[in-house]
């Protein structure tokens, strides 16, 4: 007996003889030989024997084990960081939104061509849907875009997602800019220009708003200046279409507050869509961005048909001669 067989306070002698006889020729296992009626000697032995024999367990597979989010670089947003005149990144943040518009952020300092695959996933982390998406309010009125969009066919554009990291002091921006936007929408779209662009509707997860489908275009006007097509363009008709849309916009209390060409699409038939409504808001409400440098006056921090009218005027000198 070892010392892990159980105690039992029985004698062997008490109910008859054995012994030990030579290995099995198969099994190698000793055998013991009992007398006849000895069963309950049989059944008391087979108890300890049982009772002594070492416990096994199996190794359950790990259930923390991070699922394969990503199997290639393009399946990440990549962000490396430098420092002035530095030839490599100081650290990388990474970003992977999933089929069901689940956000996960991760951060390394290596670049990315250093970063393997495997260390990719490893890093990734799931964002708080509230840190990202902004949720729908009760009563609130959306419409919702056809769920067989491509970003073929329209354009997605999601909150600033680049902007978030964990603990950030801005992070409440990224979801406020996106349900204003939204909102936004909603308001210019039941009372259209043909000159805005067409909104498609917005794609709503979990109760929140996780991006919002716009009709595509293909060349901003700062990019038509350079093709051979600009110097057909009618200039005069073309800043007419926008000077109109501005005008609507501002019959309906709102002020685009970002006009310059990188803002402004150019269609097939060479005629204006006006685009990125992330900055505009009724007359005085405070912004979350002030405009794109060199397009306003002087800084602001409110909404007001002012910086459009600067916008515009400056549009029109511009676009006899785009620097």
């Amino acid at each position: 007996r070892s010392n892990s067989c159980p105690q039992h306070s029985f004698h062997f002698s008490s109910f008859c003889s054995f012994h030990f006889i030579r290995l099995h020729p198969t099994t190698n296992n000793y055998c013991l030989a009992f007398p006849r009626r000895s069963h309950l000697l049989l059944s008391t032995f087979s108890t300890m024997v049982e009772q002594a024999q070492p416990t096994t367990t199996t190794a359950s597979a790990s259930t923390d084990e991070k699922p394969q989010l990503v199997k290639s670089l393009q399946d990440l947003t990549i962000i490396e960081h430098y420092d002035r005149g530095a030839t490599k990144p100081k650290a990388t943040t990474f970003f992977h939104i999933t089929e069901d518009e689940e956000l996960y952020f991760g951060e390394t300092a290596k670049s990315k061509f250093d970063t393997t695959i495997e260390e990719f996933n490893q890093a990734l982390e799931r964002v708080p849907d509230e840190d990202v998406w902004p949720e729908i309010l009760p009563g609130t009125q959306l419409s919702l875009a056809p769920e067989g969009l491509t970003e073929e066919s329209a354009f997605l554009k999601r909150p600033e997602i680049i902007s978030f990291h964990p603990g950030g002091s801005n992070n409440d921006m990224i979801p406020r800019s996106i349900l204003r936007e939204t909102l936004i929408m909603e308001q210019i779209s039941r009372s259209p220009h043909p000159v805005f662009i067409r909104y498609l509707g917005c794609r709503v997860r979990r109760d929140r708003i996780t991006a919002i489908w716009l009709e595509r275009h293909d060349i901003t006007l700062k990019d038509y200046v350079e093709t051979p097509g600009f110097k057909n363009l009618d200039k005069g008709k073309f800043m007419d279409s926008i000077d109109s849309a501005v005008y609507h916009l501002h019959s309906l209390g709102l002020a685009h507050n970002d006009i310059n060409p990188s803002n402004i699409m150019v269609k097939d038939d060479m005629l204006p869509v006006l685009i990125d409504f992330g900055s505009c808001q009724p007359f005085g409400y405070n912004l979350d961005s002030l405009g794109t440098v060199g397009w306003y006056e002087k800084p602001f921090f409110t909404s007001e048909k002012e910086h459009d009218t600067y916008g515009l005027k400056k549009l029109r000198e511009w676009i006899k001669n785009p620097e």
